[in-house]
C-alpha cells in the first residue's frame, strides 16, 4: 500500500479534506488509514 501515490497513511479526516481541496479537481481521491477501525482504510473522494 505504501508504494501507491494515493495512499497517505495515518492522516486525519480534516487533513484529508484539505489535501483534496488543494488538488481542486472533481474525482480526486486518496486512501488513508481509518481513525476508528484499526487495520482498515478509508477512501476519500472529492
Amino acid at each position: 500500500m505504501e508504494s501507491l501515490s494515493v495512499y497517505h497513511g495515518a492522516i486525519s479526516r480534516e487533513t484529508c479534506e484539505v489535501r483534496l481541496c488543494e488538488a481542486g479537481r472533481d474525482g480526486s481521491y486518496l486512501i488513508r488509514d481509518s481513525e476508528s477501525v484499526p487495520g482498515a482504510y478509508c477512501l476519500c473522494v472529492l
